[in-house]
């Protein structure tokens, strides 16, 4: 086989530490390897950042490992290092040759045959939106959870709210859990915060006699605060994505009409994928590449499932 790539070095990132390893000749010469250790640290990379280009090397290989490829990213790509981010999977090492050394040989290897696919990575305007596009949706899923909780405490007080009305934090329903955080039991005050019109106004009364203990009315009280402070920080979050996505208000627009993409998800759109389809191949890679195109595993003219070995070892411990 036929090398690609003459100046190509590997690293096996880890939280801590690198291990490092640089291949240095002709295609058709077996080449010169070079390992090295380094830290973590900013300081530690941009001097190893240095020693690549000392070298001549400009091209670098490591796999997605969880969040520690980024600082490498953020580190050599300003310093004219092109960075290929491979998916683990595609590039494990040989079974029974498992060293942190080894492995970054592995990837140098591959990476100047041209054997590693590199991850979809956006430009850095794209990445800083795609951060605070995903805290958002964190910060949303802690609300979800938020609100389950107060659910389970209004189960344990036999408040049966959620009986009678469709979303227990809509604009009514919402004053009669601050008037519980407040201490107030009686079900009558209860019944009175809510003006808007109810479908089963004589089973609301039923649903808020209660066997309310000041202890629920206190998680109550904690559990709102916390439902408060969330909405504040996605309100603050939503601030800071409206700076960051202007320039591409037209684009947001034209995904928002498409049937069930919302503006919200518009955004999480442009922020995952960037503005420039080139970077997919056709419309079908952009779905597999978005998880929401099945794979082919096809062998002697039958399809896999992808999960199907993993349920085969998990029959088998038990």
């Amino acid at each position: 086989m036929q090398a690609v790539r003459t100046h190509v070095a590997g690293v096996d990132v880890h939280k801590q530490i690198l291990a490092v390893t640089v291949l240095i000749g002709d295609a058709g010469l077996n080449p010169s390897v070079q390992r090295f250790e380094c830290s973590t640290f900013t300081e530690d990379l941009m001097a190893m950042g240095t020693k690549f280009l000392e070298l001549g090397v400009t091209e670098v290989a490591m796999e997605s490992t969880g969040i520690y490829w980024k600082p490498l990213y953020n580190v050599w790509a300003p310093m004219g290092i092109k960075i290929t981010v491979g998916n683990a999977s595609h590039i494990k090492n040989v079974p029974g040759r498992k060293t942190d050394m080894n492995d970054s040989h592995w990837i140098a290897q591959l990476h100047r045959f041209g054997l590693i696919r590199s991850s979809f990575i956006p430009e850095p305007e794209f990445q800083k939106l795609r951060l605070l596009s995903r805290h958002r949706t964190n910060l949303v899923d802690d609300l979800s959870r938020v609100k389950c909780r107060v659910q389970k405490v209004l189960e344990d007080a036999n408040i049966k709210l959620s009986s009678v009305v469709s979303d227990v934090f809509g604009a009514g329903p919402i004053k009669v859990l601050r008037l519980i955080a407040n201490g107030v039991k009686d079900p009558e005050k209860l019944r009175s915060a809510i003006k808007t019109n109810i479908k089963k106004k004589e089973e609301l009364k039923k649903s808020l006699t209660n066997c309310l203990t000041s202890e629920h009315c206190f998680i109550i009280q904690e559990l709102m605060y916390h439902y408060d402070s969330i909405n504040g920080r996605i309100k603050a979050v939503d601030n800071q994505i409206v700076e960051q996505v202007t320039p591409y208000a037209d684009l947001v627009e034209e995904l928002d009409k498409i049937p069930g993409i919302d503006h919200v998800l518009a955004i999480g759109i442009l922020a995952e994928a960037s503005n420039d389809m080139t970077n997919f191949k056709d419309e079908r890679s952009f779905a597999a590449w978005a998880g929401v195109a099945a794979g082919n595993n096809e062998s002697a003219g039958k399809k896999k499932d992808p999960k199907q070995d993993e349920v085969i070892r998990i029959c088998a411990k038990s």
